[in-house]
């Protein structure tokens, strides 16, 4: 076996050339709508750096190729002309092998790692890829499985034999192969291997050693009208609400105006920090940055970067927004509340809610800001400093 690889050169093959006939339709399956995206964009997205980042994975793509039918190429290459990864698009074959040999063929030299994936498997368990990709290297391959749970029977001429379900694995995708072992197991396709149902298959013929790397049951392959059903399902799960809460505090006394939600309430006395001392965006942010798992505004716009010093709120705001569309989310829904006993917040909340609902790309009605003293209790009850708690609701973004 080999040893791991640091930083392993890995092209991505993605089959899409299939009709999709026992699915039915008007077009193939991978051109699908699944609430919202095509099954062939989301296979794409998963295996681009923003699905890989937010699963902690390091192993980035370094070039990927489609198969698709050949009415699809000139729609295909449209589709990945903003991707972050240079992608190519090839005419796929009559059956699946000739569809991956028809993409390796194009696949770059300096290629340590080829994973082959369907783009009917659209909820593939992306936290594994690492593991997935150094397995495939230690070994000459690794594919996504699971263990069979049913009691599974054969027929024969005599009546039915039980298989011993212990010996028995469910294939999935992606695969990962060592690239010198896959090129040279479809070098050597012949028409009996070209039914073959996987890559896999293909290289154990050339006596390569697969790996099996545990997977997901929600891994599974859209075939049927009743698969279409469930995958429905799961992709309106998937796209729920998550919710993230937020809580900032500053000193009053600055030189500085005084900023709330991105509103100039005084020309003096402003709020002490690194930026503005802005807490309701602060708070805001760490709402947002919390639902999505993506640490908290000190981990992004940390105090000892001088870039930032007096920056304007609004600036971590948006930046903000931007970090949740890279790994694949939107803002939902704000509800905020200031704490504070002087000066009176509630003739500026509208001001505030428009400026946050025109940063986040929300309505105004998703944009809920109240204030409220603390009777005279605490560091804002003294008029010391004033605090913002936040509520953030984050969703999947569908594109």
């Amino acid at each position: 076996m080999k040893h791991l690889l640091p930083k392993p050169r890995i092209a991505v093959i993605i089959a899409a050339a299939g009709k999709g006939e026992r699915l039915g339709g008007d077009v193939p399956k991978a051109w699908r709508d699944l609430c919202g995206t095509t099954l062939l964009e989301r296979s794409i997205a998963s295996f681009q750096p923003p699905s890989l980042q937010t699963h902690q994975q390091i192993c980035h793509v370094t070039w990927m190729g489609l198969a698709v039918d050949s009415e699809y190429v000139q729609r295909a290459r449209e589709l990945t002309l903003s991707a972050q990864d240079p992608i190519e698009v090839v005419e796929g074959g009559a059956t699946r092998v000739e569809s991956v040999r028809n993409v390796l063929a194009r696949v770059p030299d300096a290629i340590d790692v080829i994973a082959v994936h369907d783009a009917a498997r659209p909820f593939w368990p992306v936290e594994k890829w690492d593991e997935l990709v150094q397995e495939a290297w230690k070994w000459d391959g690794a594919i996504l499985a699971i263990p069979v749970g049913d009691t599974l029977k054969r027929a024969e001429i005599a009546g039915m034999v039980t298989v011993d379900r212990h010996e028995v694995w469910a294939a999935q995708t992606p695969q990962a192969f060592r690239a010198e072992m896959l090129k040279r197991a479809h070098e050597q396709v012949s028409e009996r291997d070209a039914i073959a149902t996987d890559d896999a298959e293909l290289v154990r013929r050339v006596r390569g050693a697969i790996k099996f790397v545990y997977s997901s049951p929600r891994n599974f392959k859209i075939t049927t009208r009743e698969d279409w059903k469930f995958a429905e399902q799961v992709a309106t799960m998937d796209n729920a609400i998550r919710v993230g809460t937020g809580y900032d505090a500053h000193r009053l006394g600055s030189d500085g105006p005084l900023m709330i939600g991105g509103v100039r309430l005084a020309d003096t006395g402003g709020l002490i920090g690194h930026s503005d001392g802005d807490v309701l965006l602060h708070a805001i942010c760490d709402a947002l940055l919390g639902a999505t798992t993506l640490g908290d505004i000190g981990t992004h716009f940390p105090p000892s970067d001088e870039r930032l010093k007096g920056i304007d709120s609004r600036h971590l705001l948006r930046e903000t927004r931007v970090l949740l569309s890279n790994a694949g989310y939107q803002p939902s829904q704000i509800d905020a509340t200031i704490l504070a006993e002087a000066p009176r917040m509630a003739p500026h909340v509208d001001a505030m809610r428009m400026i946050i609902a025109e940063d986040l790309a929300l309505s105004i009605n998703d944009v809920s800001i109240k204030a409220t003293t603390t009777e005279g209790m605490g560091f804002v009850g003294r008029g010391e400093g004033i605090a913002a708690q936040a509520v953030a609701t984050i969703t999947r973004s569908v594109t």
